[in-house]
């Protein structure tokens, strides 16, 4: 029954019912029954107030539970029927001296069918407004109870409180011992005492268990004092000694071997009791510890240490290089601190499957720790960096003839799955104090020099030099420069033709070339500001201007009717890593109203075979799903193989104009042109400068072509007046359309792409 059903009952409940419900709960014992002492007090109260009835009861909140009675039995009372339910409104006597002349009760159940007249009932207070139950007093005849018989009422009360409050301390001894006993099993403490006076010790079940002794056997001082102290360790020795003899607490945790020969870790705590100014006794606990060990070694293996080679992980080797450095400050010696990678690691997940590229990375690990040996700190960082850690060098030599070693080893095949295949790696040393005292600092020179020995052809070891890290310093002002510039609005989009070679010659499409309208330096390509594409934020927003742009003078080329072909965008990892790509091109054209078919996508060889190939390749087939042209970019100058040309969706193929200027890339170029054709690609030609050039393509029937022979990079504002003037110049005949001979003199810089 809910409050609400109980007040409509006629039933009140005190404003603090939950707080007084909750005391209740605690005083429904679980053993149940009657309890003599409770009974004795309803006898008492049964022969001194001469009543037929009495009873020591709780007021739940749907039933009065009679826990003791004189003269009736126990069944509960619906709370609706119980008096008492009135009674435990207040601390005071609630005496009823005639049912019947009462509004409250005269068509209670009790006093219709039961004859109820007389009721008084004492309130069981636990504490001031708040009372579990009542001891009552029930007669079938009205009396008066005076005010004296209401004082001796209560003081029974207070003695059944007293009794019930003495049950439920008892039972909670009971439980909190069982519930001790539970809590030292579960953590394997156990408990001791020795009495240093005779020397008798005497301890818990769970000792047992932890030492793995037959109960039959009595602990002795002796066996005890060997436990916790072996007897090469002097300092648990003295700790022992100073605990029985001086009273000094003890907190050791120590390594046993079990009665049954287990080896475990015990955590044993002690203090001493004093009596007559000496230890009297010596009370501790002992802890079986092992699993918490095994467990902290596991977080440790799992903190520290590589999952994959075992190696110390990035976090150990910072400690250790901090470590080593500050011992070399001490000693005035020197630390080594070696950077290295694997060259096209990926190439070997990507063609071998990632068991051959695991397998490699452990076989590594272990040539490592073969040349450097335990003095030394060999670390995986992630992926295939490792870094080694030489301290107490001499001279630069040991750092280099250690890396010819691994150079060596890494020379010799690896076999996987019937197949052997070889690496070689990149490697960049940094010496401290000589290039750098503080841990960061050297680890950043070293990184600098790997980065040197990867530019400079890789399979090789760079030392730092000074001049490394102002390149590196000259990228970072060159990158706040840039991105001060994007702010500033100082980027623009230049345009340059593609034409195609078959006649009638046509121009096709136009590339999107970016250009920095620099503050102080003037137009810039994009040769002067390249490493700002290799910065993911620059990079990125580098390529949202050139979309935002490109896009935007689309639509108002199409609204104006100038028939430009399609435009090409350069796309940058920085833009694949934002992982959003396909959405965010396709959401623009559509916002524009540009049809996916007028835009081109160039990659450069090196972006597919780059970071995350399989995110590329899925954002590309998703665009080239969509309509958008995909064309390979500098093709034949990054180190994507044939079978890519199948697993990419590639609609062009653009020559790198680095084959057109020497005449021993005649059978490249014609190679290349061929390979088009037969697999149904546009084969575009970059950097077309002269007839002869042009007139060797047409032959090899090389399909489009761009570069200054046709036409520099202009403002969008001059697209539409060359695309007519080119139509009327070229009249079908390619070879009569540039009109300005000081064209081919007059090279300008390198042409770089919108984004490399």
């Amino acid at each position: 029954m809910t409050a609400a059903q109980i007040q409509e009952a006629m039933c009140p409940c005190p404003a603090n019912e939950q707080e007084r419900l909750q005391e209740v709960l605690h005083y429904r014992f679980a053993d149940g029954g009657s309890e003599k002492a409770l009974d004795e007090i309803c006898g008492l109260a049964h022969s001194l107030f001469d009543v037929p009835l009495s009873f020591v009861t709780l007021v739940d909140a749907n039933e009065e539970v009679i826990l003791a009675s004189c003269g009736a039995g126990d069944r509960p009372i619906p709370r609706g029927d119980a008096i008492s339910s009135w009674a435990v409104l207040s601390d005071d006597v609630l005496v009823v001296e005639d049912a019947l002349q009462d509004a409250r009760f005269h068509g209670n159940e009790w006093v219709q069918r039961r004859h109820l007249r007389f009721y008084a009932g004492a309130p069981l207070i636990v504490r001031p407004g708040v009372a579990l139950g009542t001891l009552c007093l029930i007669d079938t005849r009205p009396r008066h109870f005076s005010a004296s018989e209401r004082e001796r009422l209560a003081m029974l009360a207070a003695l059944a409180m007293n009794e019930l409050s003495r049950r439920r301390t008892i039972i909670d001894l009971r439980r909190q011992k069982r519930l001790l006993a539970q809590a030292t099993r579960l953590t394997k403490v156990g408990s001791w005492k020795l009495d240093v006076r005779n020397d008798s010790l005497t301890w818990s079940e769970e000792m047992y268990r932890i030492f793995e002794l037959d109960r039959r056997v009595n602990p002795t001082r002796e066996f005890f004092k060997q436990t916790l102290s072996s007897a090469s360790d002097t300092d648990a020795q003295q700790a022992v000694t100073a605990l029985v003899q001086a009273g000094k607490r003890f907190d050791r945790e120590v390594e046993i071997t079990t009665a049954k020969g287990h080896r475990r870790w015990i955590r044993c705590l002690a203090e001493a009791e004093w009596s007559e100014g000496r230890v009297a006794h010596v009370i501790g606990s002992v802890q079986d510890v092992t699993e918490q060990h095994q467990h902290n070694a596991e977080i440790e293996r799992l903190a520290f240490r590589d999952g994959l080679t075992g190696l110390p992980n990035r976090a150990l080797f910072h400690e250790r290089l901090s470590g080593a450095i500050a011992h070399a400050r001490q000693t005035r010696t020197s630390v080594g601190l070696i950077m290295l990678d694997l060259d096209h690691f990926k190439t070997v997940n990507d063609t071998l499957g990632h068991d051959a590229g695991d397998l490699l990375l452990c076989l590594i690990a272990e040539r490592l720790q073969r040349v450097f040996g335990e003095n030394n700190t060999v670390a995986r960082l992630g992926g295939d960096e490792f870094a080694i850690i030489m301290p107490d060098i001499k001279t630069a030599a040991d750092i280099h003839k250690a890396v010819e070693r691994v150079m060596e080893l890494l020379r010799h095949p690896v076999e996987h799955d019937g197949r052997n295949f070889s690496i070689t790696a990149s490697a960049g040393a940094a010496m401290c104090p000589l290039h750098h005292e503080n841990p960061t600092d050297l680890l950043k020179n070293a990184d600098i020099a790997l980065f040197r020995a990867k530019l400079t052809g890789r399979n090789r070891l760079i030392g730092f030099q000074p001049w490394m890290r102002l390149a590196v310093e000259r990228k970072a002002e060159l990158v706040q420069d840039v991105r001060s510039s994007l702010t500033e609005n100082h980027f623009r989009l230049f345009y340059q033709p593609t034409v195609s070679l078959a006649a009638p010659c046509q121009v096709t499409g136009l590339e999107a070339l970016m250009r920095w309208e620099h503050p102080s330096k003037g137009l810039l390509t994009p040769a002067a500001f390249m490493a700002a594409f290799e910065d993911t934020e620059c990079g990125h927003h580098l390529g949202e201007l050139a979309f935002d742009s490109a896009i935007l003078q689309m639509r108002r080329w199409l609204d104006e009717g100038v028939e430009f072909g399609r435009v090409a965008i350069n796309l940058s990892s920085a833009q694949f890593r934002t992982g959003n790509l396909t959405e965010v091109i396709l959401d623009k054209l559509a916002a524009a109203g540009v049809p996916p078919s007028r835009l081109v996508l160039e990659v450069t060889e090196n972006t597919y075979m780059g970071w995350s190939a399989e995110m590329v390749g899925d954002a590309l087939r998703a665009l080239h799903i969509a309509g958008i042209q995909i064309a390979l970019d500098d093709f034949g100058t990054g180190y994507a193989s044939l079978t890519h040309l199948n697993q990419f969706p590639i609609d062009r193929l653009k020559i790198d104009k680095s084959f057109l200027r020497g005449t021993r890339d005649g059978a490249i170029v014609h190679a290349i042109v061929t390979l088009g054709a037969r697999l149904g690609m546009k084969v575009v030609a970059e950097g077309v400068e002269d007839a002869e050039q042009l007139a060797i393509l047409r032959e090899m029937k090389c399909d489009e072509a761009q570069g200054y022979y046709f036409a520099r990079p202009m403002p969008a504002d001059d697209v539409p007046t060359f695309l007519a003037e080119f139509q009327t110049r070229s009249d079908g005949d390619i070879l009569t359309v540039p009109t300005n001979p000081q064209a081919l003199a007059q090279v300008e810089e390198t042409q770089q792409p919108t984004c490399a």
